[in-house]
């Protein structure tokens, strides 16, 4: 019986942008691919042996961790997606804010900047809508309020982090706090990248959790 393994989107993020991974780990686990949308509806995180998430995943999945997993992948993660006093690795609260008013009068244009800034330093991939903008609301006003960094010393597990150097939506600060902080944990960060790792170096970060996991 295979290992179970758990992989959870980011905001804005639905089923195709994790499922390349999930292929890529079918021969060694037993997937299980769900939204970020989804875990935040839920308030859960099924049993699981590993858990590959990132971004708004990676909040989610510190949090509700579950006492069974054993190992922990946070790709573009952080424990506070705001900054604020003491913590100025994040974006400031008004662009979420923004962002919020824009999408419940037109999401597309605020969707399109949001991949823009995903995908840089390179051309924003076309992304399907994957939830409704009252899901996206909700998203928003998670990260809004999301703040693990009390947790995260209590996570007993290893955790591998990777990020972009360039990522223009959770600066690097943010996994070398996660860094200095998780009791077991070792960071990989990507010079040429932002906050698209699967989709732009997509075989060096799948050999890097491979061989983590």
């Amino acid at each position: 019986m295979k290992p179970s393994l758990i992989l959870i989107s980011g905001w804005a993020h639905g089923l195709d942008a994790i499922k390349p991974m999930g292929d890529a780990l079918a021969d060694r686990f037993d997937v299980q691919l769900l939204t970020g949308a989804q875990v935040l509806r839920d308030l859960c995180i099924p049993d699981a042996d590993y858990i590959v998430t990132g971004s708004m995943g990676g909040l989610l999945a510190m949090e509700l961790l579950p006492a069974s997993c054993k190992k922990l992948v946070l790709i573009s993660s952080t424990a506070k997606f705001c900054a604020g006093k003491g913590y100025p690795c994040g974006t400031h609260e008004k662009i979420l804010k923004r962002m919020i008013l824009q999408l419940k009068r037109n999401p597309i244009p605020v969707l399109a900047e949001f991949y823009k800034n995903v995908h840089y330093p390179y051309r924003a991939l076309r992304t399907a809508p994957c939830c409704s903008p009252s899901e996206l609301v909700a998203g928003l006003e998670y990260l809004l309020a999301s703040d693990v960094r009390k947790k995260v010393p209590t996570i007993g597990i290893p955790v591998l982090l990777l990020h972009g150097a360039e990522d223009r939506i959770i600066p690097p600060g943010a996994a070398e706090w996660l860094h200095q902080h998780l009791p077991d944990s070792r960071m990989k960060v990507f010079k040429n990248d932002g906050h698209a790792l699967p989709a732009h170096h997509f075989a060096e970060m799948m050999e890097e959790i491979s061989n983590f996991l």
